[in-house]
């Protein structure tokens, strides 16, 4: 056998090997995410059914919230979760679920909300640096809504 036909075995071997591999990697990162955008919901209806709401009508307000766009919605949180540390996801919940249970909209691309969001749960207004990190998250979630 010559060089070149080892090399192109060598090379069908590989993909024949590593292909599931690639697949699982692709499938289990489909779950997390799938599993976060579930998370986001339930965890405004668990809170909310806590405070006294029944079930169902807990789960209707946590999913008129996201306005039926639970993907978008998280990816959006996950944004400003990321690039604004200072605000725990726990407390950010917590404003959901409040907004959720007075059927308030929130809308996480406007720089006048995050800044309110920001200034409900911190209790005091930003300073200049977070109101810059703010501005950027509500222009990249922007550009996700399109």
């Amino acid at each position: 056998m010559n060089k070149q036909n080892i090399i192109q075995i060598t090379l069908f071997v590989s993909v024949l090997v590593f292909n599931p591999v690639v697949a699982d990697t692709h499938r289990i990162g489909t779950n997390i995410q799938t599993n976060l955008n579930l998370n986001i919901t339930e965890e405004i209806t668990s809170l909310l059914y806590k405070r006294g709401l029944e079930e169902k009508a807990a789960k209707e307000r946590a999913e008129e919230l996201v306005e039926g766009n639970a993907e978008l919605f998280t990816l959006m949180l996950n944004n400003l979760l990321y690039r604004c540390n200072s605000i725990a996801k726990e407390n950010i919940v917590k404003y959901l679920s409040l907004a959720a249970l007075h059927k308030q909209s929130v809308t996480l691309n406007s720089y006048d909300q995050l800044i309110d969001i920001y200034s409900k749960i911190k209790k005091s207004t930003p300073d200049i640096d977070v109101r810059e990190k703010l501005s950027a998250i509500a222009k990249s979630n922007t550009l996700m809504v399109g």
